[in-house]
Formats: structure tokens, sequence, C-alpha cells
């Protein structure tokens, strides 16, 4: 009789505890179609039960080979959800992707940093789903001087324009659906600081201009015109620029940006990379990547932000009043010394393993032995960061690429642009 009872007084035990799970589980689905719970509550049951996929789930990388047109390999580390394909090669310095009304991708091709006039704008199509691979390759515009960012816009009477960011100008062309070339003279939309600060140490200097749509406004990034200095009152550098799809009404958005190349929308807000100063050694300072707020100074030149500390710029005698580095905003993510953060993409409505977080691309760093950045970064919206692709830099001073741009293609894939190896990549789910 007590085997029994001990018996019997395990099983309810037994069934208590199950129908506490099964209540606690009805509970969670009721809350969640109510919207009372967020994707990422990541102790919830339904992630226990489901293995819920979502974009604070650690990446997993795999290897993953691609052969080029020459015959030769690269073999790259990807979230082992995607993979990979090679779209197109031959395509120089390509920069930053735009697709076109009728769904053709055109990337700009920089051909060097010496600002020859031999830059021209590339147009991809007739992809093939099944090879992965863009079957015609044709030149939109060519004799252009430092194209890196291209954007399509239909204005309020429903023209559709083709804007192309140039070092010393932005432009626009009509466009209309299976344009194979400019059919009218270019208009000028915008002009930009064409020359080095007269008052910079070397040669550097930032001749990308990188333009962005949101709410018909148009926005521009314009770097510095040096490493380390003090522009001229009123030089249209080291910020990013608001204005309207004609020009007109040119604002200051945000100032104090040494170069920042990449901009995206997420969420209502203006995000930014920032690359930067070169001056002051290997570990010094991080490359980040910030939230925008309107009419903020982020600190250029006169600061600069390491170890989550924002520091003074003390290498230079400065003619102007230095801003106070302890009014300066932190960054939103850091990524490290010299990773070259340059193009960052908002992902919605995709896989959800990167859903509701940015792709960052990293160049990495100039100086090879530096061996820093080199990545794809997965960063979410409260800053958190991992890779999600890598393998770019070989041993030694080998590079298999530089990613620049990351460009959402549908709800499953993506392309990547290489401005070292002149090729576009395909990423897609399994």
């Amino acid at each position: 009789m007590q085997n029994k009872k001990g018996f019997s007084a395990i099983s309810t035990f037994i069934l208590i505890i199950a129908a506490v799970l099964v209540l606690g589980i009805a509970g969670y689905f009721g809350l969640q179609k109510e919207g009372e719970l967020n994707d990422k509550d990541d102790n919830s049951l339904l992630n226990i039960f489901s293995n819920k996929i979502d974009n604070s789930t650690p990446i997993k990388l795999e290897q993953r080979t691609v052969t080029f047109a020459n015959g030769s390999e690269a073999t790259y580390e990807l979230a082992s959800e995607f993979d990979l394909a090679v779209a197109a090669e031959g395509l120089g310095k390509a920069r930053f992707i735009a697709m076109s009304p009728d769904k053709r991708l055109f990337i700009p091709d920089m051909v060097d940093w010496n600002l020859s006039r031999e830059g021209r704008i590339i147009i991809l199509e007739d992809f093939d789903k099944e090879t992965h691979k863009f079957k015609s390759k044709s030149v939109y515009l060519s004799g252009l001087r430092g194209p890196n960012s291209v954007e399509f816009y239909a204005d309020s009477n429903g023209k559709s324009w083709i804007y192309i960011a140039l070092t010393e100008k932005l432009i626009r062309y009509p466009y209309s659906p299976g344009d194979k070339a400019p059919t009218a003279k270019p208009e000028t939309v915008a002009l930009f600081p064409n020359k080095q600060n007269p008052t910079a140490l070397g040669i550097v200097w930032h001749v990308t201009r990188t333009i962005l749509f949101h709410n018909d406004l148009l926005y521009v990034s314009v770097g510095s015109g040096c490493n380390v200095c003090e522009e001229a009152q009123g030089d249209k550098r080291a910020m990013i620029l608001a204005m309207d799809p004609d020009g007109k009404n040119q604002r200051v958005y945000a100032d104090g940006l040494k170069n920042a190349v990449g901009i995206a929308w997420a969420e209502d807000a203006l995000y930014a990379t920032e690359n930067g100063v070169d001056h002051l050694g290997a570990d010094v300072p991080d490359d980040v990547m910030y939230k925008l707020v309107e009419g903020e100074n982020y600190g250029w030149p006169y600061c600069y932000e390491s170890g989550g500390k924002k520091h003074k710029e003390l290498s230079w005698k400065w003619k102007q009043e230095p801003i106070p580095c302890e009014n300066v905003p932190m960054s939103f993510a850091s990524f490290g010394p010299h990773t070259a953060p340059l193009g960052i993409t908002y992902f919605e409505k995709t896989h959800p393993l990167i859903n509701k977080a940015f792709l960052v691309a990293q160049h990495g760093s100039h100086k090879v032995e530096i061996r820093n950045g080199y990545n794809i970064l997965r960063v979410t919206l409260d800053g958190k960061q991992e890779v999600f692709m890598k393998g770019f830099l070989g041993e030694g001073e080998k590079r298999f690429g530089r990613p620049v741009h990351v460009f959402q293609y549908d709800e499953n894939s993506f392309f990547f642009t290489d401005d070292f190896g002149g090729r576009l990549y395909f990423v897609y789910a399994k």
C-alpha cells in the first residue's frame, strides 16, 4: 500500500508539472498573439521548444569555397544558414550598389584613388537564379571622376532620375526603363570641395561621396579634406548634408564626421559609419558607427574615440576653439582601430538571422600588417555585433577581397561588392 501511495504521489506531481508547462506555453502564445512579447525574448518557452532563430542567435560560421573566372579559388567563412556565389567579375573598384526601377543593378567603378577621369557606371542584368550569375554586363556611363554611389528617385511629377555622386559634384540624369546610356545632359544637384585641404600633412583626403534618399530628402556624406586639420569655415566637408532632391534648401544634418562612408536609415534614425584618423598608430583610434542626431557635432578633428572613451586630439595646434570632447556623443557601436567600416545596410522582412539588424562591410586596414577588419558584421539595434562572414584576409599580405557595400536583394538574399577583386558576390539562404 505504501508503494502504491508513493507512486500515486509521484504521478500526481508529474501531472501538475506537465499542466504548468502546458498552461505556460498556452499563455505565452496568447501573449505573443496580443503583441505583449517581442521577438528577442531569448529565455521564452518558444525558443526552448522550437529552436527559434532570430537576430540574437549566435552565428555559426562554416567554410564556403568559390571559384573565380580565372580558375583560382577562395575559401571564406560564412553564417551556416547561408551559401555564397560569385555573381559578376571584372567590375574594377566596385563601390555602392543601386537597383533601378526596372530591377537592374547599377554599380560605380572608381577605377583608382588617383581620381583619374576613367570611372564608370556598370549595369548588370539578366540574373540567372540557377547559376547565381548575371548574364549581361554593360557600361551606362564612363569618363567619370571618383564615382562612389548611385541612387534612383521619382519626383512628385512621376519623373525618374538616376543620381551619381562624384568627387566634385552630384549629378542626375532623367531615367527610363531599359536605358543603356543617358538620354539627356546631366543636371548638377550639388558641388563639393575638389582638392585637399591646404593645411593637410601628407596626401590624405577623402574623395568619396555617398548618397541616400529618405522621405523625399536627399542625404549626402562628404569626407574630410585631410587626415587631421581644421576645415575652412563654410567648407562642405566632414559632414552629412540634407537637401531637396533638386539640391535646394541644403543644410548640415551632422558635423564632425571625418569620413562617414556608409549611411543608412533604420527605425526612423540615420546611422553612419566613421573611419578614424591614421596618425596615432596601429591601436588608436577606434572606427565606429553612430546613431545620428540632427545638429550634433561628432568631434573630428578635435576628438576621437578609443577604449569606450572620447579623447582630445593633442597632436595638432588648433587655430579655432576646440569643442569639448566630453560633449561629443559616444558611438552606437565601436569596431576597433583601422577596421575601415564602409557600407551599412539595415535588413527588414528577411531571414530571421539578420532581420531587424545591420550588415556592416569592413573594408579592412589600409596597412595589411595591422590585420584589422576584413569582415562583414551583423550589428543589432542594441549595438551588439558578431561576425557574419570573414576570410577576406589570408596569410601574410594576401588579400582575397575587401567588402564595400551590402545590398538586400530579396527576403532571403543579398549582394555585396568587393573593390579589391572587382567582384560582386551573391549570398543566399540555403
